[in-house]
Protein backbone atom coordinates (compact mmCIF):
# COMPACT_ATOMS: atom_id res chain seq x y z
CA UNK A 1 0.00 0.00 0.00
CA UNK A 2 1.06 3.72 -0.86
CA UNK A 3 2.09 5.44 2.36
CA UNK A 4 0.16 8.05 3.89
CA UNK A 5 1.22 11.55 3.24
CA UNK A 6 2.84 13.36 6.39
CA UNK A 7 0.01 13.66 9.29
CA UNK A 8 -1.26 17.23 10.13
CA UNK A 9 -3.92 19.62 9.16
CA UNK A 10 -4.00 19.93 5.10
CA UNK A 11 -4.38 23.45 3.41
CA UNK A 12 -8.08 23.41 1.59
CA UNK A 13 -6.98 23.59 -2.13
CA UNK A 14 -7.78 25.93 -4.56
CA UNK A 15 -9.09 24.22 -7.20
CA UNK A 16 -12.40 24.80 -8.44
CA UNK A 17 -14.92 22.39 -7.36
CA UNK A 18 -17.81 23.33 -9.80
CA UNK A 19 -17.07 20.66 -12.80
CA UNK A 20 -16.94 18.32 -10.46
CA UNK A 21 -19.95 18.99 -8.77
CA UNK A 22 -21.36 19.62 -12.48
CA UNK A 23 -21.00 16.35 -13.31
CA UNK A 24 -23.05 14.59 -10.47
CA UNK A 25 -25.19 12.69 -12.51
CA UNK A 26 -28.26 12.06 -11.29
CA UNK A 27 -29.39 8.89 -13.88
CA UNK A 28 -26.44 7.25 -12.80
CA UNK A 29 -26.72 7.41 -8.68
CA UNK A 30 -30.20 6.06 -9.55
CA UNK A 31 -29.37 3.30 -11.27
CA UNK A 32 -26.45 2.08 -9.76
CA UNK A 33 -28.32 2.44 -6.24
CA UNK A 34 -31.03 0.47 -7.83
CA UNK A 35 -28.75 -1.90 -8.51
CA UNK A 36 -26.75 -2.56 -5.49
CA UNK A 37 -30.55 -2.76 -3.71
CA UNK A 38 -31.48 -6.00 -6.72
CA UNK A 39 -28.09 -7.22 -5.14
CA UNK A 40 -28.23 -9.16 -1.86
CA UNK A 41 -25.61 -8.61 0.31
CA UNK A 42 -26.03 -9.99 3.61
CA UNK A 43 -23.62 -10.01 6.43
CA UNK A 44 -20.75 -12.26 4.92
CA UNK A 45 -22.58 -12.81 1.75
CA UNK A 46 -21.31 -9.82 0.00
CA UNK A 47 -19.22 -11.21 -3.12
CA UNK A 48 -21.71 -9.61 -5.80
CA UNK A 49 -22.10 -6.68 -4.12
CA UNK A 50 -18.27 -6.58 -4.12
CA UNK A 51 -17.96 -7.61 -7.62
CA UNK A 52 -20.48 -4.64 -8.40
CA UNK A 53 -18.31 -1.76 -6.57
CA UNK A 54 -15.06 -2.99 -7.63
CA UNK A 55 -16.38 -3.63 -11.75
CA UNK A 56 -17.83 -0.19 -11.44
CA UNK A 57 -14.49 1.58 -9.94
CA UNK A 58 -12.27 -0.22 -12.54
CA UNK A 59 -14.56 0.99 -15.30
CA UNK A 60 -14.30 4.51 -13.77
CA UNK A 61 -10.59 4.37 -13.90
CA UNK A 62 -9.69 3.56 -10.17
CA UNK A 63 -6.98 1.11 -9.29
CA UNK A 64 -8.63 -1.60 -7.56
CA UNK A 65 -7.81 -4.44 -5.22
CA UNK A 66 -10.06 -7.06 -3.83
CA UNK A 67 -9.08 -8.16 -0.87
CA UNK A 68 -10.71 -11.97 0.97
CA UNK A 69 -11.93 -11.70 4.74
CA UNK A 70 -12.23 -14.34 6.51
CA UNK A 71 -15.05 -14.56 9.55
CA UNK A 72 -14.00 -13.75 12.69
CA UNK A 73 -16.05 -16.12 14.42
CA UNK A 74 -15.86 -18.93 11.98
CA UNK A 75 -12.84 -19.63 9.55
CA UNK A 76 -14.43 -21.52 7.07
CA UNK A 77 -16.62 -18.22 5.80
CA UNK A 78 -14.92 -15.87 3.72
CA UNK A 79 -16.22 -12.80 2.20
CA UNK A 80 -14.49 -9.87 -0.09
CA UNK A 81 -14.62 -6.53 -0.45
CA UNK A 82 -12.91 -3.97 -2.90
CA UNK A 83 -10.30 -1.42 -2.71
CA UNK A 84 -10.51 1.53 -5.13
CA UNK A 85 -7.51 4.21 -5.22
CA UNK A 86 -8.10 7.22 -7.24
CA UNK A 87 -4.66 7.97 -7.80
CA UNK A 88 -3.06 11.46 -7.26
CA UNK A 89 0.01 12.93 -8.21
CA UNK A 90 1.69 12.02 -4.86
CA UNK A 91 1.57 15.63 -3.67
CA UNK A 92 -1.62 15.55 -1.01
CA UNK A 93 -3.02 14.26 1.50
CA UNK A 94 -4.38 10.45 1.29
CA UNK A 95 -8.45 10.69 1.78
CA UNK A 96 -9.96 7.53 3.13
CA UNK A 97 -14.04 7.08 2.24
CA UNK A 98 -15.20 4.42 4.20
CA UNK A 99 -19.25 2.50 3.47
CA UNK A 100 -20.46 -0.98 4.49
CA UNK A 101 -22.22 -3.42 1.82
CA UNK A 102 -24.12 -5.73 4.15
CA UNK A 103 -27.78 -3.90 5.29
CA UNK A 104 -29.55 -4.83 8.89
CA UNK A 105 -31.81 -7.11 9.82
CA UNK A 106 -34.75 -8.08 7.32
CA UNK A 107 -37.50 -7.13 9.56
CA UNK A 108 -41.27 -8.17 8.92
CA UNK A 109 -43.43 -5.95 7.75
CA UNK A 110 -42.66 -4.23 4.70
CA UNK A 111 -45.11 -3.01 2.09
CA UNK A 112 -42.82 -3.45 -0.92
CA UNK A 113 -40.27 -5.98 -2.12
CA UNK A 114 -37.35 -5.23 -0.26
CA UNK A 115 -35.30 -6.42 -2.96
CA UNK A 116 -36.82 -5.05 -6.31
CA UNK A 117 -35.43 -1.21 -5.46
CA UNK A 118 -38.72 0.59 -5.89
CA UNK A 119 -38.26 4.34 -7.18
CA UNK A 120 -41.51 6.55 -6.61
CA UNK A 121 -42.23 10.24 -5.93
CA UNK A 122 -38.77 10.58 -5.08
CA UNK A 123 -38.05 7.64 -2.94
CA UNK A 124 -35.98 4.49 -3.50
CA UNK A 125 -37.05 2.21 -1.57
CA UNK A 126 -34.96 -1.34 -0.15
CA UNK A 127 -32.93 -3.13 1.95
CA UNK A 128 -29.82 -1.40 2.60
CA UNK A 129 -31.15 1.56 0.27
CA UNK A 130 -29.72 4.18 3.29
CA UNK A 131 -27.79 1.81 5.63
CA UNK A 132 -25.42 1.82 4.22
CA UNK A 133 -25.33 1.30 0.18
CA UNK A 134 -26.88 4.49 -0.08
CA UNK A 135 -23.47 6.06 1.34
CA UNK A 136 -21.54 3.51 -0.88
CA UNK A 137 -23.30 4.89 -4.07
CA UNK A 138 -22.99 8.40 -3.66
CA UNK A 139 -19.37 8.26 -2.45
CA UNK A 140 -18.61 6.09 -5.56
CA UNK A 141 -20.59 8.41 -8.05
CA UNK A 142 -18.56 11.44 -6.01
CA UNK A 143 -15.62 9.99 -7.35
CA UNK A 144 -16.61 9.37 -11.04
CA UNK A 145 -18.15 13.32 -11.48
CA UNK A 146 -14.02 13.68 -10.44
CA UNK A 147 -13.12 11.49 -12.80
CA UNK A 148 -15.50 12.64 -15.21
CA UNK A 149 -14.90 16.53 -14.80
CA UNK A 150 -11.38 15.80 -15.55
CA UNK A 151 -10.59 17.24 -12.09
CA UNK A 152 -6.60 16.25 -11.56
CA UNK A 153 -5.74 15.56 -7.42
CA UNK A 154 -2.72 15.67 -6.26
CA UNK A 155 -3.42 13.17 -2.85
CA UNK A 156 -5.04 9.81 -3.63
CA UNK A 157 -8.19 9.25 -2.40
CA UNK A 158 -10.15 5.29 -1.49
CA UNK A 159 -13.36 4.14 -1.63
CA UNK A 160 -13.53 1.10 0.73
CA UNK A 161 -16.94 -0.68 0.30
CA UNK A 162 -16.57 -3.29 3.48
CA UNK A 163 -18.17 -6.11 4.35
CA UNK A 164 -19.73 -7.03 7.99
CA UNK A 165 -20.39 -3.93 9.46
CA UNK A 166 -22.62 -5.67 11.52
CA UNK A 167 -20.38 -7.67 13.05
CA UNK A 168 -18.86 -4.85 14.96
CA UNK A 169 -16.78 -3.72 11.66
CA UNK A 170 -15.21 -6.77 10.93
CA UNK A 171 -14.61 -5.55 7.23
CA UNK A 172 -13.32 -2.59 8.40
CA UNK A 173 -10.70 -4.23 10.99
CA UNK A 174 -9.77 -6.02 8.11
CA UNK A 175 -9.26 -3.53 5.75
CA UNK A 176 -6.63 -1.38 8.84
CA UNK A 177 -4.58 -4.87 9.18
CA UNK A 178 -4.27 -5.09 5.48
CA UNK A 179 -1.92 -1.79 5.93
CA UNK A 180 -4.42 0.31 4.82
CA UNK A 181 -2.88 4.31 6.11
CA UNK A 182 -4.95 7.65 5.19
CA UNK A 183 -4.18 10.86 6.55
CA UNK A 184 -8.39 11.75 7.14
CA UNK A 185 -11.38 9.77 6.83
CA UNK A 186 -14.94 9.92 5.63
CA UNK A 187 -17.35 7.34 7.06
CA UNK A 188 -20.38 7.37 4.74
CA UNK A 189 -23.19 6.40 7.49
CA UNK A 190 -26.47 7.65 7.33
CA UNK A 191 -26.85 11.27 9.12
CA UNK A 192 -29.24 13.28 7.20
CA UNK A 193 -26.65 14.87 5.23
CA UNK A 194 -25.37 16.47 8.41
CA UNK A 195 -21.50 16.30 9.22
CA UNK A 196 -21.15 14.22 12.22
CA UNK A 197 -17.59 15.14 13.88
CA UNK A 198 -18.84 13.64 17.37
CA UNK A 199 -20.28 10.18 17.93
CA UNK A 200 -20.93 7.90 20.68
CA UNK A 201 -18.66 5.08 21.85
CA UNK A 202 -19.85 1.42 22.56
CA UNK A 203 -19.18 -0.87 25.33
CA UNK A 204 -20.32 -4.35 25.86
CA UNK A 205 -20.43 -5.83 29.25
CA UNK A 206 -21.20 -9.23 30.69
CA UNK A 207 -22.36 -9.93 34.08
CA UNK A 208 -22.11 -13.58 35.24
CA UNK A 209 -24.16 -14.37 39.08
CA UNK A 210 -24.25 -17.52 40.91
CA UNK A 211 -25.85 -19.23 43.37
CA UNK A 212 -25.97 -22.79 44.81
CA UNK A 213 -28.77 -25.26 43.49
CA UNK A 214 -31.54 -24.58 46.50
CA UNK A 215 -34.46 -27.22 46.09
CA UNK A 216 -37.68 -26.47 48.13
CA UNK A 217 -36.52 -28.38 51.62
CA UNK A 218 -33.27 -26.73 52.38
CA UNK A 219 -31.61 -25.54 55.77
CA UNK A 220 -31.48 -22.47 57.67
CA UNK A 221 -28.02 -21.90 56.79
CA UNK A 222 -28.19 -22.90 53.33
CA UNK A 223 -31.60 -20.18 52.66
CA UNK A 224 -29.67 -17.45 55.12
CA UNK A 225 -27.00 -17.70 52.34
CA UNK A 226 -28.84 -17.82 48.79
CA UNK A 227 -29.97 -15.23 46.47
CA UNK A 228 -31.42 -16.44 43.27
CA UNK A 229 -29.29 -15.68 40.36
CA UNK A 230 -31.94 -14.02 38.48
CA UNK A 231 -32.96 -11.77 41.36
CA UNK A 232 -29.24 -10.48 41.87
CA UNK A 233 -29.54 -9.74 38.46
CA UNK A 234 -32.84 -7.73 38.92
CA UNK A 235 -31.12 -5.57 41.75
CA UNK A 236 -28.16 -4.93 38.99
CA UNK A 237 -30.60 -3.74 36.50
CA UNK A 238 -31.85 -1.62 39.25
CA UNK A 239 -29.15 -0.07 40.43
CA UNK A 240 -28.16 0.78 36.66
CA UNK A 241 -31.55 1.75 35.86
CA UNK A 242 -34.14 1.72 32.99
CA UNK A 243 -32.93 0.94 29.90
CA UNK A 244 -32.10 3.99 27.08
CA UNK A 245 -32.36 6.48 30.28
CA UNK A 246 -29.44 9.08 30.20
CA UNK A 247 -27.19 8.32 33.49
CA UNK A 248 -27.09 11.22 35.69
CA UNK A 249 -23.57 12.98 36.06
CA UNK A 250 -24.29 12.36 39.82
CA UNK A 251 -25.28 8.61 39.59
CA UNK A 252 -23.23 5.93 39.68
CA UNK A 253 -21.00 6.30 36.85
CA UNK A 254 -17.91 8.68 36.28
CA UNK A 255 -17.86 11.27 33.23
CA UNK A 256 -18.07 14.55 31.53
CA UNK A 257 -21.30 14.88 29.59
CA UNK A 258 -20.40 16.14 26.45
CA UNK A 259 -22.54 19.13 24.97
CA UNK A 260 -23.22 17.25 21.38
CA UNK A 261 -24.28 14.20 23.08
CA UNK A 262 -27.06 15.25 25.11
CA UNK A 263 -28.35 11.92 26.90
CA UNK A 264 -25.78 9.95 27.04
CA UNK A 265 -23.92 8.13 28.46
CA UNK A 266 -26.98 5.29 28.57
CA UNK A 267 -27.28 1.44 28.08
CA UNK A 268 -29.69 -0.99 27.09
CA UNK A 269 -29.93 -4.61 28.59
CA UNK A 270 -29.54 -7.04 25.50
CA UNK A 271 -29.45 -10.47 26.64
CA UNK A 272 -30.29 -11.89 30.01
CA UNK A 273 -30.18 -15.82 30.34
CA UNK A 274 -30.60 -18.32 32.84
CA UNK A 275 -30.08 -22.30 32.51
CA UNK A 276 -32.61 -25.29 34.50
CA UNK A 277 -32.18 -28.68 34.58
CA UNK A 278 -35.90 -29.18 33.43
CA UNK A 279 -34.75 -27.79 29.93
CA UNK A 280 -32.47 -28.30 27.17
CA UNK A 281 -29.35 -26.52 27.99
CA UNK A 282 -28.94 -23.51 25.31
CA UNK A 283 -25.38 -22.00 26.85
CA UNK A 284 -23.22 -24.48 28.15
CA UNK A 285 -23.45 -22.84 31.64
CA UNK A 286 -24.26 -24.07 35.00
CA UNK A 287 -27.91 -24.03 36.13
CA UNK A 288 -26.74 -21.91 39.11
CA UNK A 289 -25.63 -19.34 37.10
CA UNK A 290 -27.66 -16.31 35.37
CA UNK A 291 -25.98 -14.33 32.36
CA UNK A 292 -26.79 -10.75 31.43
CA UNK A 293 -25.24 -8.72 28.77
CA UNK A 294 -25.78 -5.22 28.56
CA UNK A 295 -24.18 -2.48 26.14
CA UNK A 296 -22.78 1.11 27.51
CA UNK A 297 -23.39 3.77 24.59
CA UNK A 298 -20.44 6.14 26.03
CA UNK A 299 -19.16 9.98 25.34
CA UNK A 300 -15.43 11.03 24.66
CA UNK A 301 -13.26 10.23 27.82
CA UNK A 302 -15.00 7.62 29.03
CA UNK A 303 -12.67 4.02 28.91
CA UNK A 304 -12.92 0.44 29.20
CA UNK A 305 -11.10 0.38 32.34
CA UNK A 306 -12.62 3.37 33.50
CA UNK A 307 -16.21 1.41 33.48
CA UNK A 308 -15.17 -1.27 34.71
CA UNK A 309 -13.97 0.82 37.81
CA UNK A 310 -17.07 2.50 37.49
CA UNK A 311 -19.66 -1.20 38.01
CA UNK A 312 -17.03 -2.68 40.33
CA UNK A 313 -17.86 0.01 42.98
CA UNK A 314 -21.36 -1.01 41.90
CA UNK A 315 -21.24 -4.21 42.48
CA UNK A 316 -19.30 -3.75 46.17
CA UNK A 317 -22.34 -2.01 47.45
CA UNK A 318 -24.90 -4.30 45.97
CA UNK A 319 -22.88 -7.43 47.95
CA UNK A 320 -23.08 -4.43 50.95
CA UNK A 321 -26.16 -4.66 51.20
CA UNK A 322 -26.95 -8.68 49.54
CA UNK A 323 -24.02 -10.44 51.36
CA UNK A 324 -25.40 -13.48 49.36
CA UNK A 325 -24.60 -11.62 46.12
CA UNK A 326 -21.92 -13.19 43.72
CA UNK A 327 -21.39 -12.14 40.49
CA UNK A 328 -18.42 -11.86 38.00
CA UNK A 329 -18.18 -8.97 35.79
CA UNK A 330 -16.68 -9.79 32.02
CA UNK A 331 -15.50 -6.21 30.18
CA UNK A 332 -15.20 -5.99 27.40
CA UNK A 333 -18.11 -9.36 27.00
CA UNK A 334 -15.62 -11.91 25.67
CA UNK A 335 -16.01 -11.38 21.85
CA UNK A 336 -16.63 -8.38 21.74
CA UNK A 337 -13.11 -7.29 22.28
CA UNK A 338 -12.85 -6.51 18.41
CA UNK A 339 -16.33 -5.77 17.99
CA UNK A 340 -18.91 -3.73 19.07
CA UNK A 341 -16.19 -2.16 21.78
CA UNK A 342 -15.53 1.07 19.92
CA UNK A 343 -14.24 4.47 21.58
CA UNK A 344 -16.35 7.98 20.78
CA UNK A 345 -14.93 9.45 18.07
CA UNK A 346 -14.25 12.99 17.95
CA UNK A 347 -13.31 15.55 15.11
CA UNK A 348 -12.66 19.33 16.13
CA UNK A 349 -15.41 21.08 14.27
CA UNK A 350 -12.94 24.05 12.94
CA UNK A 351 -10.73 20.74 11.13
CA UNK A 352 -10.02 21.50 7.39
CA UNK A 353 -12.26 17.60 6.88
CA UNK A 354 -15.02 19.18 9.08
CA UNK A 355 -15.10 22.37 6.94
CA UNK A 356 -14.58 21.32 3.19
CA UNK A 357 -17.30 18.50 3.95
CA UNK A 358 -19.79 21.45 5.12
CA UNK A 359 -18.90 23.68 2.36
CA UNK A 360 -19.73 20.87 -0.25
CA UNK A 361 -23.03 20.29 1.52
CA UNK A 362 -24.35 23.80 1.79
CA UNK A 363 -23.13 24.65 -2.13
CA UNK A 364 -25.17 21.19 -3.16
CA UNK A 365 -28.31 21.80 -0.71
CA UNK A 366 -28.02 25.81 -0.99
CA UNK A 367 -29.14 25.66 2.46
CA UNK A 368 -26.54 25.75 5.54
CA UNK A 369 -24.77 22.49 6.74
CA UNK A 370 -25.40 21.28 10.44
CA UNK A 371 -21.71 20.71 11.85
CA UNK A 372 -22.36 18.13 15.44
CA UNK A 373 -23.69 15.29 16.95
CA UNK A 374 -27.67 15.09 15.98
CA UNK A 375 -28.07 12.86 13.10
CA UNK A 376 -25.87 10.45 14.25
CA UNK A 377 -26.66 11.05 17.73
CA UNK A 378 -26.74 7.25 19.29
CA UNK A 379 -25.29 5.91 16.89
CA UNK A 380 -21.89 3.91 16.07
CA UNK A 381 -19.70 3.75 12.71
CA UNK A 382 -16.81 2.25 11.58
CA UNK A 383 -15.37 5.74 12.03
CA UNK A 384 -15.10 5.21 15.51
CA UNK A 385 -12.86 2.08 14.88
CA UNK A 386 -11.09 3.86 11.82
CA UNK A 387 -10.54 7.14 13.97
CA UNK A 388 -8.86 4.97 16.90
CA UNK A 389 -6.36 2.82 15.00
CA UNK A 390 -5.34 5.42 12.25
CA UNK A 391 -5.43 8.22 14.85
CA UNK A 392 -7.00 9.74 11.91
CA UNK A 393 -9.20 13.13 12.02
CA UNK A 394 -12.95 11.45 10.46
CA UNK A 395 -16.51 12.67 10.09
CA UNK A 396 -19.40 10.74 9.61
CA UNK A 397 -21.85 11.83 6.44
CA UNK A 398 -24.48 10.70 4.63
CA UNK A 399 -27.85 10.47 3.52
CA UNK A 400 -31.04 8.69 5.13
CA UNK A 401 -31.99 9.42 8.61
CA UNK A 402 -33.20 6.57 11.06
CA UNK A 403 -35.55 8.86 13.10
CA UNK A 404 -37.93 8.36 10.56
CA UNK A 405 -39.34 5.51 11.19
CA UNK A 406 -41.18 4.31 14.62
CA UNK A 407 -38.34 1.20 14.84
CA UNK A 408 -34.93 0.52 13.95
CA UNK A 409 -33.91 -2.08 11.85
CA UNK A 410 -37.06 -1.23 10.36
CA UNK A 411 -39.42 -2.33 7.61
CA UNK A 412 -39.85 -0.31 4.21
CA UNK A 413 -36.37 1.24 4.32
CA UNK A 414 -35.67 3.98 1.55
CA UNK A 415 -33.67 7.17 1.06
CA UNK A 416 -34.48 10.42 -1.32
CA UNK A 417 -32.51 10.49 -4.48
CA UNK A 418 -32.05 14.04 -3.84
CA UNK A 419 -30.29 13.30 -1.00
CA UNK A 420 -28.12 10.76 -2.63
CA UNK A 421 -27.44 13.37 -5.05
CA UNK A 422 -26.37 16.48 -2.36
CA UNK A 423 -23.97 13.60 -0.59
CA UNK A 424 -22.39 12.98 -3.72
CA UNK A 425 -21.44 16.49 -4.81
CA UNK A 426 -20.70 17.49 -0.94
CA UNK A 427 -18.13 15.04 -0.80
CA UNK A 428 -17.09 15.55 -4.70
CA UNK A 429 -16.53 19.02 -3.30
CA UNK A 430 -14.59 17.72 -0.11
CA UNK A 431 -11.99 15.23 -2.10
CA UNK A 432 -11.14 18.39 -4.33
CA UNK A 433 -10.73 20.96 -1.21
CA UNK A 434 -8.76 18.47 0.68
CA UNK A 435 -6.68 16.35 -2.08
CA UNK A 436 -6.48 18.86 -5.26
Amino acid sequence: MQAAHPRGRPALSSVETRPALAAVDEMRILDLEQRSIRTRSSTFEEGEIADLYANYMADMGLEVEMQPVTHPFDPSRTSRQPIGRLKGSGDGPTLLINGHMDPGAEMSGWTVDPYAAKFEDGWIWGMGAHDDKGGCVAAICALEAIIRSGTRLKGDVLMTPVVAHKLGGAGTRALLRHGIEADLCINMEHSNNTIANVCVGVVMVRLICSAPELFFRYSPEARAAYLNPIEQQMEIVRRIGPSLTPIASDAWMTFTPHPELPGFPTHTFDVIHKEHYYFKNATGRSTRECELTLQFRTVPGQTVAGIARDLERLLVRIKQDHPAFNCVLEIPAPGTEQTWNQPAMVCPPEHPLVAALAEGQALASQLPAFVGADGRLGNVGDGNIIQDVLGIPTVQYGPGDIRVYREWPTPDERVRLEDLVVAAKAVAHAAVRLCG
